[in-house]
């Protein structure tokens, strides 16, 4: 099991090869305990992100992605109660 608690100076000290590798699980210890955002999360978020950024605020784009998160969600829930 890797720690991931390094200090600057212990990944300052670390060749690329083992930073990259380091990096690498870390980002696939983090991925095993994420979620998708929930529908009304994705719409504010995106809502605020276009008030930020001055774009256009495309809502059928962004509802039709919530839906897609929201499916992914269900799906991630079932698959951790069938494993239990």
């Amino acid at each position: 099991m890797i720690e991931f608690n390094k200090t600057d100076k212990e990944l300052e000290q670390m060749t690329e090869e083992e930073l990259f590798k380091y990096l690498d699980a870390k980002a696939a210890h983090l991925s095993k305990h994420t979620s998708p955002l929930s529908a009304y999360k994705t719409k504010r978020f995106a809502a605020i992100s276009s008030a930020v950024s001055g774009h256009k605020f495309d809502y059928d784009n962004v509802k039709k992605i919530a839906k897609e998160n929201q499916i992914k969600g269900y799906e991630k829930f079932i698959k951790e109660k069938n494993n239990e």
